[in-house]
């Protein structure tokens, strides 16, 4: 998918058939509400390591707008509107600037200074799960993913039923979850990215 706006619409593309969704039209927001400035329309965009894509405005607010799911076609991408409240004027119209560390040296250059000569025999994942136990449900998955790989977190109870499958964008490396539904007990989750997996225990009280 290619995302595009136009300070009043915000436009979806799919680039294999190159059609045009227009999922998101201003709805007339003023930030912060009950000035006579600023309006939220659709202006710069971030893709966060969340796998959500902020959305800043054309003039300095204090709210962004959110798209929840980017690789979702059409209205199921789910644009919501000045749906964060950043408590003070975002100036400029200015998104973060955050550099990819996951793409690693550039082999015979001069940014070839990540490698130690260490040949890794298994991934990493830096795999956390918070708060761990959780009486809320509310859970917090943070992981790292091999270079440029998408993965998968899949969530299984103490039977082996697997009860959640979540998919993990390559961009990504945090996911917050609503696991409320899930009885108490004690549950394996397993992040796999190709050969690679790591495993951690999620226990829920109920």
């Amino acid at each position: 998918m290619l995302i595009l706006v136009q300070a009043q619409k915000f436009f979806q593309i799919n680039i294999d058939s190159l059609t045009v969704d227009t999922v998101a039209y201003y709805d007339g927001f003023i930030s912060p509400p009950g000035q006579t400035c600023c309006a939220t329309s659709f202006w710069n965009m971030y893709l966060a390591a969340n796998g959500k894509i902020y959305i800043t405005s054309g003039s300095s607010v204090q709210h962004l707008h959110e798209m929840n799911f980017p690789d979702s076609a059409g209205l199921a991408c789910d644009v919501q509107q000045h749906a964060t409240d950043l408590g003070s004027y975002l100036h400029n119209r200015a998104v973060p600037n955050h550099p990819n560390y996951n793409l690693g040296p550039v082999v015979g250059s001069v940014c070839d200074t990540l490698s130690v000569g260490i040949e890794e025999q298994e991934y990493d994942f830096h795999f956390g799960i918070s708060p761990n136990p959780t009486e809320s449900g509310f859970v917090k998955f943070v992981y790292l993913l091999p270079q440029n790989k998408s993965g998968e977190l899949n969530i299984y109870s103490i039977t082996g039923q697997l009860v959640h499958k979540q998919y993990l964008p390559p961009w990504s490396s945090l996911q917050q979850m609503d696991l409320s539904k899930l009885s108490g007990g004690i549950y394996t989750c397993i992040i796999t990215s190709g050969v690679n997996r790591a495993v951690k225990k999620l226990v829920v009280i109920k």
